[in-house]
């Protein structure tokens, strides 16, 4: 059987998010199967450790541009795949029947004015475009597929759910993590961008406002960069001149540091107002981190009994639940080791079994 599959994420270079979710799908369906073909197409250069594989062949497109709407059509069109996977985006003219699409979440209709008209408008045709041309619709949580059939009831037969995997090699336990911003103290850590999907403005006022009644000793680390309506934060850090300094913007880390700081951190906040999956939760439970995160969408999905959960629109049930964690270290101790054991529930070749299955029975 030959499988095609859009591959041009993968191809990126500084790999985040989706990105890595195509990395880290085709490399470990590639390890799992030997025996179909794979056309893996792409507007750049593959990772070795994907071509190496000897039934993988890269269709490379000298011409990056426009890739969904004319290249990949012609590709499929040329090659002809039994089966097509599109992990992301819309399923491309002249895609076989036997088309997979994958849906990640529905940002875009929960938060409308994080996007530009022109996001909206392709996110809303890529969605019309999987609905319609996927013989399997793979969503990546039972919370998003709850949210695709509010819309479209008539395809429950056809969606399914396949929840994420992490790199296990990067995200496990460290018993002496690296103090990798050099901050000599104990902190909260939040992962992610500075937006108000985040909830990021409520995570600083709870945190100020332990500072000031409690006195704790932590900073907050916010490790992301820039989103919508990030100036709204920084607004409120600025304006807060007694405990500012105590808030510290780390920009983006880098995955190979990222582990560390996780581990090192008294307590990991996620009190995200929405998520299509939360892959930084799992990487936090998987090191072993002590999470409060949202009892919202598809967070308890992941997280389990691995943490603390809160109403992201109160304020303080945030700052309650930061304190009973910071003043209870047992109670740290006993979610760090929840967080660990629920990791080993996920991985990326469980996920790529099962896209495999799926392809199997389009066979």
């Amino acid at each position: 059987m030959i499988i095609g599959i859009d591959t041009s994420k993968a191809a990126v270079e500084n790999r985040t998010g989706i990105e890595n979710f195509v990395y880290e799908l085709v490399l470990n369906i590639l390890k799992l199967d030997s025996s179909n073909q794979y056309l893996l197409f792409t507007n750049k250069r593959l990772p070795y450790e994907i071509t190496k594989h000897k039934n993988a062949i890269e269709v490379l497109s000298k011409y990056p541009r426009p890739w969904n709407r004319v290249i990949l059509p012609y590709y499929l069109r040329h090659f002809k795949p039994d089966v097509y996977l599109q992990p992301l985006d819309a399923i491309p003219h002249f895609a076989p029947e036997k088309s997979i699409g994958v849906i990640h979440d529905f940002a875009y209709i929960h938060f409308r004015d994080a996007y530009s008209g022109k996001q909206l408008r392709d996110q809303h045709r890529a969605l019309r475009s999987v609905v319609r041309k996927a013989a399997r619709i793979v969503c990546v949580s039972n919370s998003t597929r709850d949210d695709l059939l509010k819309v479209h009831p008539e395809i429950k037969d056809k969606a399914v759910t396949i929840q994420l995997g992490f790199d296990q090699e990067k995200f496990h336990p460290i018993s002496d993590p690296k103090d990798v911003l050099k901050l000599n103290q104990k902190y909260i850590l939040a992962s992610g961008r500075i937006e108000d999907r985040k909830n990021t403005l409520r995570l600083v006022r709870a945190f100020f406002r332990l500072k000031k009644e409690l006195q704790i000793p932590h900073k907050l680390v916010l490790a992301g960069g820039p989103g919508h309506n990030y100036k709204k934060v920084y607004q409120e850090i600025q304006n807060n001149k007694e405990f500012s300094s105590d808030v510290v913007l780390s920009g983006h880390i880098a995955h190979d540091r990222l582990p560390d700081l996780i581990a090192g951190a008294d307590v990991f906040a996620y009190p995200s107002l929405y998520e299509g999956f939360g892959l930084p939760l799992l990487e936090a439970m998987a090191c072993g981190a002590a999470i409060i995160t949202s009892k919202t969408s598809s967070m308890p999905e992941v997280a389990g009994d691995a943490a603390i959960y809160v109403n992201p629109l109160d304020e303080n049930d945030l700052a309650e639940a930061l304190a009973y964690f910071i003043f209870h270290p047992e109670v740290q101790a006993s979610y760090r080791k929840r967080g660990i054991e629920r990791s080993a529930l996920f991985s990326w070749e469980k996920t790529a079994k099962a896209f495999l299955q799926l392809i199997m029975e389009l066979k």
